[in-house]
């Protein structure tokens, strides 16, 4: 479980150097934008696996509350909304607090 992340992210950097992504995106599809999702799909599987509840619900919210707070804060500092940079920095956000609430349920696994 711990090792999880270190797998994937080794695979994904792998699989970016062969299929040459980065190029093909002409540099705009990164790693951890990837990674992402296979920490979201992790989450999900060792929390449900380690205890008796799902930690996806409470996650979603944490997210969406995060969108509505940078669409709120576009909307009232830059005066203006910019679909892409809103959806670019929500889900390199969305990546850190993915990477947190992962550690924190390893680190709740191996407490318990």
């Amino acid at each position: 479980m711990a090792l999880y992340p270190l797998i994937v992210f080794i695979a994904l950097v792998f699989i970016f150097k062969f299929f040459k992504l980065r190029h093909i995106t002409n540099r705009k599809l990164k790693i951890p934008d990837v990674f992402t999702i296979f920490l979201i799909l992790g989450m999900q599987i060792f929390s449900k696996n380690a205890t008796s509840i799902s930690v996806l619900p409470y996650y979603l919210l944490i997210i969406s509350g995060l969108a509505l707070v940078l669409l709120l804060l576009d909307l009232f500092y830059y005066k203006h909304f910019t679909y892409r940079r809103f959806l670019k920095l929500w889900w390199r956000i969305t990546f850190f607090i993915t990477f947190i609430i992962y550690i924190g349920v390893v680190v709740m696994v191996f407490v318990h």
